[in-house]
């Protein structure tokens, strides 16, 4: 069976083409991990942060985005208790309209909880493994305490196997992030 294509997997590996060609140029789309580079020896897992701009398109964003329990009870107090349909402002300053139920707010991630959920399952034994694991990330409307506070959890909480790099991406910023926290940003323009 084919391996269907995710869009925001080759909207990933265009960007990691484009920040670092000499490691991605030759990689490809396969699964679990989404890129990989047999010839670096090189894997790279992709996911969503969506969580944070979701509050603030609900302009919820000042609460405390890791009491789950405050900030269900704000939603469904200004918006009921069935399903969110908002228009989600994209950092190309294009909106892309979303619907949410509010039983499945649990499943969006803010960018630790996306990274734990991943590293979760890297332990699991379902992934190929290669010299380099890598992870990407996109987000939206990602601000620099949220990628410091990320560097920072991902020193602390070095357990078994763990991503090399954790690639942040929020158009147009490009952030890498490693395992000592050290935290390099480029602007890319695609």
């Amino acid at each position: 069976m084919p391996i269907m294509e995710r869009p925001d997997e080759r909207k990933a590996l265009e960007i990691l083409r484009k920040s670092d060609p000499e490691k991605y140029q030759e990689a490809i789309l396969l699964d679990k991990p989404d890129i990989q580079n047999p010839d670096q020896n090189i894997g790279v897992e992709v996911t969503q942060s969506l969580k944070e701009s979701v509050l603030k398109a609900l302009n919820l964003d000042g609460i405390n985005i890791h009491n789950e329990e405050q900030i269900l009870e704000n939603i469904k107090k200004r918006y009921g208790n069935d399903v969110l349909r908002i228009n989600l402002p994209l950092p190309d300053d294009t909106k892309k309209k979303i619907a949410i139920s509010i039983s499945n707010w649990h499943s969006l991630f803010n960018l630790i909880e996306a990274y734990d959920n991943k590293v979760e399952k890297l332990q699991s034994g379902n992934y190929q493994l290669f010299k380099e694991n890598n992870l990407f990330i996109f987000v939206f409307g990602e601000d620099e305490k949220s990628i410091e506070q990320l560097a920072k959890h991902i020193y602390r909480n070095q357990t078994g196997r763990q991503y090399d790099f954790v690639y942040v991406y929020s158009q147009p910023n490009f952030y890498r992030i490693d395992r000592q926290m050290n935290i390099e940003m480029k602007r890319l323009s695609i």
